[in-house]
């Protein structure tokens, strides 16, 4: 399911999703992620992305073995790496090269998704002043989201469509979960040639 968010709440209009979605199992928030051991092996996490291989030998090094992989949950990073929307701009820079991201979701006092940044517009704004002004000064105040239980092959059409680098992952409370960009997906393919996508 996608959806868009404003102040905390979901706006009437979705969307145009492909039809007929399926439905999965949503992993719980305060939980571990649910992870497939054949996707994670030979990669590793750094903030939102998988670890940066170079592509000629993560493909010369991948699975020729089938691997299934059909909703968000299995691939997003998470827990998703998040700040209060009064942090300043400078506050949001440092923690972003701090956790190598390049797509920063924020939040309220409560946790619940209240905008969100990209690293260039972090740095267009600093090019303009000292980054001491309050980050939702220039946040994205309407973010696109996805459910954990979102089929990749709609998150991708919607990337696409959309022409949005990443997605916020979040639960029924409208909380940052996750997050899933088109690096992962472009990764996931790399690293299996063979990739099931359908359900």
């Amino acid at each position: 399911m996608f959806f868009w968010i404003q102040d905390g709440r979901i706006l009437p209009t979705p969307p145009a999703l492909a039809q007929n979605p399926r439905v999965a199992s949503v992993p719980k928030a305060d939980g571990p992620k649910r992870t497939n051991d054949s996707l994670t092996s030979g990669f590793q996490k750094t903030g939102s992305a998988l670890f940066r291989r170079d592509p000629k030998k993560a493909y010369e090094e991948s699975e020729n073995t089938e691997v299934s992989v059909h909703f968000v949950h299995q691939i997003m990073a998470s827990p998703a790496k998040t700040l209060p929307a009064t942090q300043n701009i400078n506050q949001c820079f440092e923690f972003m090269l701090e956790n190598r991201i390049r797509h920063l979701p924020l939040t309220d006092p409560s946790g619940i998704l209240k905008g969100f940044v990209s690293d260039r517009d972090l740095l267009l704004q600093k090019s303009k002043s000292m980054g001491n002004e309050e980050v939702s000064e220039i946040m994205k105040k309407q973010v696109l989201v996805a459910s954990p239980t979102a089929e990749i092959r709609q998150v991708t059409k919607i990337l696409l469509e959309e022409r949005i680098g990443s997605l916020p992952i979040v639960n029924d409370e409208m909380k940052p979960i996750g997050i899933l960009t088109r690096s992962d997906l472009l990764r996931l393919i790399v690293k299996f040639p063979n990739l099931n996508l359908f359900v």
